[in-house]
């Protein structure tokens, strides 16, 4: 499936105002006679990629608050495309009929205060979401964000990873009567191992039934290693301004540090989450994520990498299962049409070496 953004290329951002006046005030004219989009301008960022969004996905409410992160829903959107890519070589038992609709079951891992994952994949394909995350602000915009879009809103669970194993329930609960009683038997088997598991730095644990199952999950993890760092950073690109919060710019160790514990909990999980994935900014930590995938000790099944390229921007995304046939898949070429995609996916074990 082509990657409905690209269309922006052919579909220029004065005309996209046009049918989004709140885009107006953030034209600017280039040296070439051009009328473009203020990208220093964290509004005008916002409200490009609101309008994004409401024009190729239907998303009709979408909100960040100051400051947090805006991202780029064209780059948000070939991720999603290489997951439905994943799902066509291999996908769980309970999504064996197709690859979209509500059988398949996505987890955010950092679900932000955009959900912009979410909001993309259930719109796209029906797909059925839980994200979550660990703060107040991210927690209730993402919930805003699904809940001001009613024709999807069933599909999205958004949850409190600090107190969501406490609470013992779920958004789902309320909002969907006829999973009612299985989610609330889930809850009721929970133990608390939990608890453990996320006193030693879980990122999954603490936020998801003893029970439960996902055909995948997404995360694009934090960058940087201190709050001063990513501080440091935003000032030293002038010519843009795509926000990030501390929470979500920072994590104690980085990028890598984070993936390494996604790493650690997919050790536990194996079979639970069909396809493990993660969009990574820098190459090095893909090869130590590769390293470690590589291990005779993980018994991982099947690896698979990409290279997100919008723009001049570059993004790797690392997938990984314990799933017995995704391991069959693993010479297998991912579907790419005649070029439609803006990512190249392959196993890569060259271009990306472990």
């Amino acid at each position: 499936m082509k990657n409905a953004c690209e269309s922006t290329i052919h579909l220029t951002r004065a005309a996209l105002a046009a049918t989004h006046p709140r885009l107006l005030p953030y034209l600017v004219e280039t040296k070439d006679g051009r009328r473009t989009i203020d990208f220093a301008s964290w509004d005008a960022t916002v409200e490009l990629n609101r309008a994004l969004l409401d024009t190729f996905y239907g998303v009709k409410h979408w909100d960040v608050p100051r400051g947090h992160l805006c991202p780029p829903a064209a780059n948000r959107a070939n991720y999603v495309h290489w997951i439905e890519d994943l799902l066509e070589l291999s996908r769980p038992a309970s999504a064996s009929a197709s690859a979209a609709g509500p059988a398949v079951v996505g987890l955010d891992v950092g679900v932000g205060a955009s959900c912009v994952y979410p909001l993309i994949g259930a719109s796209l394909n029906g797909w059925r979401f839980v994200g979550i995350d660990v703060t107040d602000v991210a927690v209730a915009s993402a919930r805003a964000n699904a809940a001001g879009n009613p024709a999807i809103r069933h599909l999205i669970e958004i949850r409190d990873a600090r107190t969501f194993r406490d609470s013992g329930t779920s958004e789902a609960e309320a909002a969907n009567d006829a999973t009612q009683t299985q989610t609330q038997t889930q809850t009721q088997t929970q133990t608390r191992t939990n608890d453990s598991r996320a006193a030693a730095g879980s990122l999954l644990f603490p936020a998801i039934l003893e029970h439960e199952t996902f055909a995948f999950c997404v995360c694009n993890p934090p960058f940087f290693d201190s709050d001063r760092a990513a501080g440091a950073r935003r000032r030293k690109n002038p010519g843009s301004d795509f926000g990030g919060s501390d929470a979500e710019t920072s994590f104690p160790g980085g990028e890598r540090a984070f993936t390494a514990r996604l790493f650690q909990d997919s050790l536990a999980l194996r079979g639970r989450v069909h396809w493990f994935t993660t969009m990574c900014g820098k190459k090095e930590t893909v090869k130590h994520l590769r390293r470690a995938l590589a291990s005779r000790d993980a018994r991982v099944a099947a690896v698979r990498t990409t290279v997100f390229r919008q723009g001049k921007t570059a993004r790797w995304g690392v997938a990984w299962s314990f799933a017995e046939h995704a391991g069959t898949t693993n010479d297998a070429p991912l579907r790419r049409g005649s070029g439609s995609r803006n990512h190249a996916s392959s196993r890569a074990p060259d271009d990306i070496p472990p």
